[in-house]
């Protein structure tokens, strides 16, 4: 990387324009997929590179990605950038770079982390297979470590670095008919307690068999944080724009002093959240501020792009969106949710995730790996797969309990009990 960095303080020395953006991207990912309790890919490793090279001038923008990180390989995609950039039209949202003064405010996160050893993860994956075999189950998922880097450069002085490491141990385990997925995310997998996971998972995918037929409906369920993430997401992608809130083409349009959420739902970008840190765009190196997105049941904060930011004298939050997405949680055990709900449904994942009705926010879906009845309290059995069709206002508005939070990879999420959640329809896998 050394020379990586060499070569390009060389080229921003004498740049091509007053505009150019050199961020380098790269890892190694150490990665392992297993099914029917083996492996059958072993770590593979990709040592990866990348160099977005932005270029501007007169109002336009041209941009080049290369894997070739030397001196020329990297004059070589200014080049082309800059050939792009001539003969693109204006932009009519054209910024120029980022400046020192811009980030300013970033916080450089320090993310120790040490590699786990191959000892270590075949281990781990040993002592899976062998207590899921001796449960009667069987296995499939993916384990990896990916230790990262980012750093950013432009002609305006900014100089910017940020590395660190996520891991993930994703385990479906199943029976004859059922299934049960559970994700272990962890920074190098120091804090893996394989007693706690392997047990939970255990538990779930056995009490996953022989699910009983249920009739579609408007039930109360507890949705898992792979559930929440999945829908919220979705929900912020397709709405939170302020631009297009700007110009009536989101769910949020006409919603902005309206009640959207129930009073104890806080969703919010904090760049260094310990779990989920993110703070600045690695395009451009523009910072990720902490701002709410959605608190006291009522949007707060809309996203904007440094353009739209600009000319609405708002505050910036990313390119497309923040970097860090955050749903409060509390100190309530997911046990905790289970006893509140006399007659429900446990949701353990979502899966296909489609928008129905843009302007009502009505996304449609399927339940999957882990759909149980909630009977007194308690889960009593697993129940057949539904699809959804359901307004994340109305999800939003009706959450009445919220769980501890789970960290995924750039968000963070618990556990929450929402009424009146509509099924549709039976599916049948």
């Amino acid at each position: 990387m050394e020379a990586t960095r060499a070569a390009i303080e060389k080229i921003l020395a004498r740049p091509v324009t007053d505009h150019v953006v050199i961020a380098v991207t790269g890892g190694d990912t150490h990665f392992i997929r297993f099914s029917d309790s083996s492996v059958n890919r072993e770590n593979l490793q990709a040592p990866l590179r990348e160099a977005r090279v932005e270029v501007g001038c007169d109002g336009r923008t041209g941009v080049c990605k290369t894997n070739d990180t030397s001196e020329e390989g990297l004059r070589r995609a200014v080049a082309r950038a800059h050939e792009a950039a001539r003969l693109l039209p204006r932009d009519p949202e054209y910024m120029p770079p980022v400046t020192p003064a811009e980030a300013a405010g970033i916080k450089q996160l320090d993310q120790p982390f040490s590699l786990p050893s191959d000892e270590v993860k075949y281990g781990m994956l040993e002592r899976l297979f062998g207590e899921l075999r001796a449960a009667g189950l069987k296995a499939a998922g993916s384990l990896s470590v990916n230790p990262h880097y980012n750093e950013v450069y432009n002609s305006a002085g900014l100089r910017l670095a940020n590395a660190g490491c996520f891991s993930a141990l994703a385990v479906t385990a199943m029976t004859g008919d059922s299934s049960f997925k559970d994700t272990f995310h962890s920074r190098d997998l120091a804090d893996y307690a394989p007693e706690t996971f392997i047990a939970g998972l255990s538990e779930k995918a056995r009490l996953s068999a022989n699910p009983s037929p249920l009739e579609p409906g408007r039930y109360t369920v507890v949705l898992a944080p792979a559930a929440v993430e999945e829908l919220l997401l979705m929900f912020l992608r397709y709405n939170m724009d302020a631009k297009a809130m700007d110009e009536g083409r989101t769910a949020l349009s006409t919603r902005r002093d309206r009640v959207i959420a129930a009073p104890g739902i806080r969703v919010y970008s904090r760049p260094d959240h310990p779990v989920a840190p993110c703070p600045f765009s690695p395009a451009d190196g523009a910072p990720y501020p902490e701002f709410d997105m959605i608190a006291g049941g009522k949007l707060v904060q809309p996203w904007y792009s440094r353009y739209y930011a600009a000319q609405k004298g708002a505050l910036a939050t990313g390119r497309g969106s923040p970097g860090s997405v955050i749903l409060a949680g509390t100190d309530r055990a997911a046990e905790d949710l289970v006893k509140s709900v006399e007659n429900g449904l446990y949701v353990n994942s979502f899966w296909y995730i489609r928008q129905v009705d843009q302007m009502d926010a009505v996304f449609t879906g399927m339940t999957r790996d882990g759909l149980f009845k909630i009977k007194d309290g308690r889960l009593a059995g697993s129940a057949n797969n539904f699809r959804f069709n359901q307004s994340v206002f109305a999800l939003l508005e009706n959450t009445v309990d919220i769980g501890r939070e789970k960290g995924m990879v750039y968000t963070s999420m618990p556990h929450i009990t929402v009424k009146d959640f509509n099924f549709v329809s039976r599916t049948g896998f």
